[in-house]
């Protein structure tokens, strides 16, 4: 799609969605990325956060954060970034504790661009394996807008969040609620629920009547919640594109025209600072002129795609078991490989598939070391070393970048595009005509949610057949008895893509991390003259809702 496709594109959305407050107000209120220290790794048992509203249109924001410090490097939490709704919040406002005491050094964030930096210097860092409660007030004006429905003031909290490659394990999150004091009767509060979210209770406390929103989520995983109520308790606010833009509209198209052009002109370089901080393969890959490259392997294709890293190790695994020269070796403690292929057939693998091999048996040479006790701590959860994994798919995008030169990156990815459509027919036949249609359909972006969706309607190679079983603790069926394609019966809330997903998820120690390390060799930024950073953990947001929004994201 061109250019000015994607322009009208774009201009049309502006137009259906009205220019909406909460679409202003996200932009406005969206924090910078900051650069990251990959030292920092953590947990957020829970997070509790209070939202005061009050009648001037400010709201008072309360957050009591659990950390659990599990740097792999020991690296202590040195200072904390909180993000904030707004630019109007109060610097001056803010105070902190850790553990109950208070932190005098706070001051404005130089990585988050809407928020504040909490160091720990005076009341001590928290350590690996040490767990740090934080709670932080602030003053934030101009938070209460007028909702979409009339008569109604509306606001919605995004609770902060945190990098997914830093942070991991489950989340008790919890968002209360309190009111004007004038609005005493509770019945008059319209709540505004997001996917996901969960309506808890309402309930008085000393500090008025309030309701609660509660999720099991995930550190790496916003949540975002609101509440209505009538207009009269609160001043509500006219956020700059209601007066500029949709106030305009008809008493000044110039106007409107102009500011038009601008949210399409955000709206684009958004969307290309998302696009290439996800690209890795070279630029010199061009889409133009050649013809199509037929011969690449489905890991390669999804390469050319430039899909996620954790996709692409795991299909070249799968290449690996669909040709029988690797399998599941145990489940337990942690999910573990075995090269099955003998040293002459692995020395004429590919140089990518050959390091992935390296990879699997460096690995398991390592737990025998756990077993003997010789090396301390956990037994890595990853079941390929993790050196040798980026190796591999430095080698592969290398690879892929070759075998292009000369070839359209747009006509050879329009034709794979047909092979994986025509995969997923395969997948609905018991001898299907492409063998391996289960490793095609595993380069489409959606793969996951289609085979969640239809997958006992589908037949299965018979390896994977085998690996599934596995999982179930079910006994193996043999690989020769029978078709060599078969359906799978769920057993219980196990589905046929439990193994796929495990590999997704226990393949890769840090995702961002091997991105980004990946990147620096296949894709590197150009050189810069100067340049520092400090340890980041993540954060950011951005919503577009029926009414105003309010975000938070940012922590180091």
């Amino acid at each position: 799609m061109n250019l000015n496709k994607k322009l009208v594109i774009f201009f049309m959305i502006i137009i259906a969605l009205n220019l909406s407050p909460s679409f202003s107000e996200a932009r406005e209120n969206e924090p910078v990325l900051p650069s990251i220290n990959l030292d920092y790794y953590f947990a957020v048992p829970s997070m509790y956060t209070e939202i005061t509203i009050l009648s001037d249109g400010s709201i008072d924001i309360y957050y009591r954060i659990a950390f659990v410090n599990h740097g792999s490097s020991g690296k202590a939490i040195d200072v904390i970034d909180i993000g904030f709704p707004n630019v109007y919040y109060k610097l001056d406002s803010i105070q902190a504790w850790l553990n109950g005491t208070e932190i005098t050094d706070i001051r404005k964030s130089e990585y988050v661009e809407i928020g504040a930096e909490v160091w720990l210097t005076d009341v001590g860092y928290i350590y690996g394996g040490q767990t740090g409660i934080l709670e932080i007030e602030c003053h934030n004006p101009k938070m209460i807008y007028k909702d979409n429905v009339e008569g109604l003031a509306s606001v919605v909290f995004y609770q902060t969040w945190y990098g997914y490659e830093y942070s991991y394990g489950s989340t008790n999150r919890t968002v209360r609620f309190y009111f004007p004091e004038d609005l005493t009767n509770i019945a008059e509060v319209d709540y505004r629920i997001a996917s996901g979210s969960e309506f808890t209770s309402v309930a008085s406390s000393p500090d008025g009547p309030y309701v609660q929103f509660s999720e099991i989520g995930t550190p790496y995983d916003s949540y975002d919640v609101g509440v209505a109520f009538p207009e009269e308790y609160s001043k509500t606010f006219n956020p700059f594109w209601t007066l500029i833009v949709w106030g305009s509209i008809v008493k000044h198209p110039i106007i409107t025209a102009i500011a038009s052009i601008v949210v399409l002109a955000i709206m684009i370089a958004i969307v290309r600072r998302i696009r290439n901080a996800r690209r890795y393969l070279p630029p010199s890959i061009s889409s133009l002129g050649g013809g199509v490259r037929e011969d690449l392997s489905p890991s390669e294709v999804a390469i050319l795609f430039e899909r996620p890293l954790t996709q692409v190790a795991s299909l070249m695994l799968f290449e690996l078991m669909e040709k029988g020269y690797a399998h599941i070796r145990t489940k337990e403690p942690e999910l573990r490989l075995e090269v099955i292929a003998t040293d002459p057939i692995i020395a004429n693998f590919s140089k990518p598939h050959k390091t992935i091999a390296v990879g699997i048996r460096k690995r398991n040479k390592e737990d025998e070391k756990w077993i003997r006790g010789a090396a301390s701590g956990a037994i890595p959860k990853e079941p390929v070393h993790q050196t040798d994994l980026k190796n591999a798919l430095v080698a592969q995008i290398k690879s892929v970048a070759k075998k292009m030169k000369g070839f359209s990156s747009r006509k050879t990815r329009d034709y794979y595009e047909s092979i994986i459509d025509k995969a997923w027919q395969e997948m609905s036949k018991a001898n299907p005509e492409l063998q391996n249609a289960f490793l095609w359909i595993m380069v489409d972006e959606k793969y996951d949610q289609r085979l969640e969706r239809s997958g006992r309607e589908y037949y299965y190679p018979r390896w994977y057949v085998y690996s599934y079983f596995y999982y179930v603790g079910g006994p193996r069926p043999s690989r020769t008895a029978g078709s060599s394609f078969s359906k799978i019966s769920q057993r219980g809330k196990i589905t046929q893509i439990a193994p796929v997903q495990t590999f997704m998820s226990g393949l890769v120690h840090k995702p961002g991390s091997l991105r980004d390390s990946v990147k620096n060799i296949t894709r590197p930024a150009p050189a810069r003259s100067s340049g520092s950073s400090r340890g980041y953990s993540g954060g950011g947001c951005a919503c577009a809702c029926a009414c105003a929004c309010a975000c938070a994201g940012g922590g180091r």
